[in-house]
């Protein structure tokens, strides 16, 4: 009994801030929910410097659109939650560390929270309630977490960071 309410607790998580972060995707890819759509989420993403900002906004925005619902179904599940951790520990650098940790002032608390809900669930993995049970995709290991995980960051961290876009000539290639 014990891990059956285990698996459902996990089960619940897992579909609440999946879709939380579906729709806060939909908001940057599409513009609903009274969100900014692609085209200006683009600019934020170039304002933060990213490079190519396009590619990166669109990773980001289709990333908690198509990572949250996968999330949310349990389909993929710890590469789905790796892709949404390393969302949120990029919003925790690029956006809201600056800002302290209260998110009253726009800081990382809502953000670190989220983060570590979805390394739980990436190290986890599936539940009983899941695409991946019923597909046989159960047996990811947590290590396949952790490898999207490393991935994803040094992949932001090279796209953002100040000296991390190629240069050629003293310009931006």
């Amino acid at each position: 009994m014990t891990e059956m309410t285990a698996d459902l607790a996990l089960a619940i998580l897992r579909v609440v801030t999946g879709l939380v972060l579906a729709g806060h995707g939909a908001q940057k890819a599409l513009g609903a929910f009274g969100g900014t759509g692609l085209t200006k989420w683009t600019g934020a993403a170039k304002g933060m410097g990213f490079r190519p900002a396009g590619l990166w906004a669109n990773a980001a925005a289709w990333g908690e659109l198509l990572g949250g619902l996968a999330l949310a179904v349990g389909l993929l599940t710890p590469v789905a939650a790796a892709v949404l951790a390393v969302d949120m520990l990029v919003a925790i650098w690029k956006v809201h560390w600056s800002k302290g940790f209260w998110i009253t002032r726009g800081g990382y608390e809502y953000a670190m929270v989220l983060f570590s809900v979805f390394v739980l669930v990436g190290l986890v993995g599936d539940t009983a309630y899941s695409v991946d049970q019923v597909l046989g995709l159960s047996r990811i290991p947590p290590l396949v977490f952790v490898a999207a995980l490393v991935v994803g960051l040094i992949a932001a961290i090279a796209s953002g960071s100040p000296g991390g876009a190629p240069r050629h000539a003293g310009r931006p290639v």
